[in-house]
């Protein structure tokens, strides 16, 4: 679905995938520019390295990662692991 079809629904806030291989933080910039109204969620090579880039644009309203609940840590039944990625990973939103 297009900005544009989102708008004339009436949906204002969109989720932006793949977010870093579209352009990223300059891309989502640009977007703003003519749909300053958009509230964005992006997800998709976004990591430890540039989730506060993303977080520094007041349109960001979320950002989605899985850096912090990898599969493998999710088979190995690692919770203790889960749940220190995932505190250090809400410590990044602050």
């Amino acid at each position: 679905m297009s900005i544009e079809a989102a708008l004339e629904m009436g949906i204002t806030t969109v989720k932006f995938f793949p977010a870093e291989a579209s352009g990223g933080v300059k891309m989502i910039k640009a977007l703003l520019g003519p749909y300053a109204q958009l509230q964005i969620m992006p997800t998709g090579g976004i990591g430890v390295n540039n989730i506060k880039d993303y977080l520094s644009i007041p349109n960001i309203v979320a950002c989605g990662g899985s850096w912090f609940v990898e599969k493998s840590l999710i088979q190995a039944k690692n919770w203790e692991e889960i749940g220190k990625l995932t505190r250090e990973a809400v410590e990044l939103t602050r």
